[in-house]
């Protein structure tokens, strides 16, 4: 084989190696539709179906703790009232803890156990809408000033995270914990505390 056609032959080479390489770099979209309970996790990153297993089982501990019949003991069998306060994020993730107190409201209410009242995002609102209503609506139809429902306890909580790498291998672990305060004795009459813990193995160079 003369120079000439080695030179022609590294050309095709090179040509066939890097359409084999774009080939494999690219991908086709698609977007498949699932199941909202359907666990899937991409990136080991905190996710919804750790606020479904966090939320679920803290919900199932608070419910079934025995400070409801103790409350309904003291209060002639009454519901005990409760508001949803802050769920702090002290992870290193961005994590949008709105969803996990909401998803623990809408626990709380389909319960039937307790009652729940407006959190402090939404009182304002409700507020001046009873305000709006004192010169615009009937009488007869007028939400009353100073008739909000007082709540007994709060319940708050915190999310944590602490991070264990070597190489591309790395266990993230979760603490979600939550308390039930009493309002007027600030008592904790109930908290708990979920974990999740994740294995995740990651190859050095990706594409």
């Amino acid at each position: 084989m003369d120079k000439y056609m080695k030179k022609k032959l590294a050309i095709v080479m090179v040509c066939v190696v890097s359409v084999c390489f774009l080939a494999s770099c690219s991908s086709s979209y698609s977007v498949d539709r699932v199941s909202e309970d359907t666990m899937i996790d991409l990136s080991g990153n905190w996710n919804d179906t750790d606020i479904r297993i966090v939320t679920s089982s803290l919900i199932d501990s608070c419910l079934s703790s025995p400070w409801i019949v103790r409350y309904q003991m003291n209060n002639n069998g009454n519901i005990p009232t409760v508001i949803v306060g802050n769920m702090k994020n002290n992870s290193s993730e961005h994590i949008d803890t709105t969803i996990i107190s909401k998803k623990i409201e809408t626990a709380l209410v389909a319960s039937g156990k307790v009652i729940t009242v407006a959190d402090f995002n939404n009182k304002a609102d409700l507020r001046a809408e009873k305000m709006d209503q004192q010169y615009n609506a009937s009488a007869e139809t007028a939400a009353e000033l100073g008739e909000e429902t007082g709540a007994a306890y709060m319940l708050q909580g915190s999310v944590k995270t602490n991070i264990d790498r070597i190489g591309g291998k790395s266990v993230r672990t979760y603490y979600v914990d939550l308390e039930l305060v009493d309002i007027q004795s600030s008592q904790k009459v109930w908290l708990d505390e979920k974990t999740v813990k994740k294995v995740v193995n990651q190859p050095k160079y990706s594409y």
